[in-house]
């Protein structure tokens, strides 16, 4: 083969060599990829995020708390069981029983105050014959006799006041504030007066709660304590002002008739005339 031939094939190599470097050097066109945006209800996790640790500590967080909380109840439940059964044994004596609750011992005296007025009227129609009433006398009568039913009902507790002389003290001034109209100040020195001559009856043992059971010993311990309440009605009278011991029909029967001692005349429906 000429040599002329042989050059013209080597320089198309050459060309051709060179027009393949050319093509792989040159910049390609990338098709775009989507781009999607981030959610807006879920942020965009960044690399390194510490979310699910925060969330397991959280989670534990509540565990405890719950945990906490339902102790707590426990206690609690454990607590008002305990209480619930106190309760029932201490109210097991009761059992079957009926308990009336009279009220207060301010709403008891004020109760017993708003009869004691009205006593010898009680007892002025009581003794009448009934053919002699009028209507409306009967009506009176009734009236006042549902009164006196309903103080003799208070009277076992009435007299368990002298065991406690603030409760003693607390009936007689409202008794007689509401039976003579006494002011705060008077009615506070029967309360004064009262409770001490009730500490003195518990520490000489003549109220109620240190009645004797022994019928040989009764009779003069009865004997101590009719004194006794014949000097309270006098150091009473002395407390009130002039007329209030009228009204009220402070008396040393009137003090019997309140602690229940029905041995002597005229002590279910005492007297309003002062001793």
């Amino acid at each position: 083969m000429p040599s002329h031939y042989l050059r013209v094939i080597a320089a198309v190599a050459v060309l051709a060599t060179v027009a393949l470097v050319v093509w792989q050097c040159q910049p390609r066109t990338v098709p775009p990829v989507a781009m999607h945006e981030p959610s807006a209800d879920k942020p965009p996790t960044q690399p390194g995020s510490a979310t699910p640790v925060l969330q397991t500590l959280e989670a534990a967080g509540q565990i405890r708390d719950l945990k906490a909380r339902l102790a707590r109840e426990e206690d609690a439940r454990e607590r008002a069981e305990a209480e619930a059964a106190a309760l029932r044994e201490q109210m097991a004596p009761l059992k079957n029983k009926v308990v009336v609750s009279l009220g207060t011992v301010e709403e008891m005296g004020k109760r017993a105050g708003a009869l004691l007025p009205d006593l010898n009227e009680l007892q002025s129609l009581t003794d009448r014959d009934p053919v002699t009433l009028s209507p409306e006398e009967k009506q009176r009568l009734l009236q006042l006799q549902r009164d006196h039913a309903q103080l003799l009902g208070a009277l076992p507790e009435i007299a368990h006041f002298q065991d406690n002389p603030a409760e003693y003290g607390r009936f007689f001034s409202n008794m007689l504030q509401q039976a003579a109209g006494l002011t705060e100040a008077q009615a506070a020195q029967v309360e004064a007066y009262m409770g001490q001559r009730a500490t003195e009856m518990n520490q000489s043992q003549l109220n109620t709660a240190s009645q004797p059971t022994d019928p040989q010993m009764k009779d003069a311990w009865e004997q101590r304590r009719d004194k006794f309440n014949a000097q309270t009605a006098d150091g009473l009278n002395a407390v009130l002002p002039p007329g209030a011991s009228q009204k009220a029909g402070i008396s040393s029967s009137l003090m019997e008739f309140l602690e229940m001692d029905f041995d002597k005349l005229n002590t279910v429906t005492p007297s309003t005339k002062a001793h």
